[in-house]
């Protein structure tokens, strides 16, 4: 009986994900790729930085990249452990990572986000992210406005500017990872906590 029902759950879940095309931010060295319900936007570029952290049931990967334009980006990467996920939704998350003020999310499609994130001091960053499953979340910070446009544009011809221009310009950070993942943050607020059974099977 209960192998029954893992396959009937297996093949429900098959059926959901060959249903929907998911959006996906990957780093494929050099390039950046960005698919959305079967719309593609690829960007050039070089990492010029990498780090890693853990934290016992979260694991990021940061990449520090620049452009082909001369401009830098802040590429992360975080997956949970196995039996873990996010706890939050990804608006949340990503205010809490941040320390955000608040946030203006710009556009929405498809589990594809472009938000405005109000730091403290007046300070605003633009930061895309794509978290198809609750395991994972990927995120890229620090492009201007104009090019936040263009991408978002390239999703949808109709979306209106972002309304913030003064924007957070990576190259004048004496530190460009403006994301701050704690312990306290990951393991008390909790941003990530322990699967629910069901979705371990």
């Amino acid at each position: 009986m209960k192998n029954i029902y893992k396959i009937t759950v297996s093949f429900i879940t098959l059926l959901l994900v060959g249903c929907s095309t998911p959006s996906l931010l990957t780093h494929n060295n050099p390039n950046l790729l960005l698919n959305v319900n079967n719309k593609h936007i690829q960007l050039q570029g070089s990492v010029i930085k990498t780090d890693t952290d853990h934290f016992g049931i979260l694991y990021l990967d940061q990449k520090l990249i620049k452009l082909s334009d001369g401009s830098l980006v802040m590429y992360e990467y975080g997956q949970t452990e196995m039996a873990y996920e996010f706890a939050t939704t990804t608006t949340q998350t990503i205010e809490v990572v941040f320390d955000a003020i608040k946030s203006v999310k710009v556009y929405e499609e498809s589990l594809f986000f472009a938000y405005q994130l109000h730091l403290p001091k007046g300070r605003v960053l633009n930061l895309i992210a794509t978290q198809t499953e609750s395991q994972e979340l990927t995120m890229l910070y620090g492009m201007s406005s104009k090019q936040l446009d263009e991408m978002i544009q390239k999703l949808n011809p109709h979306a209106k500017p972002v309304p913030y221009r003064n924007v957070i310009n990576l190259a004048n950070e004496k530190n460009p990872l403006l994301s701050r993942w704690t312990t306290t943050k990951v393991n008390l607020i909790p941003l990530v906590d322990i699967l629910p059974p069901i979705e371990r099977l």
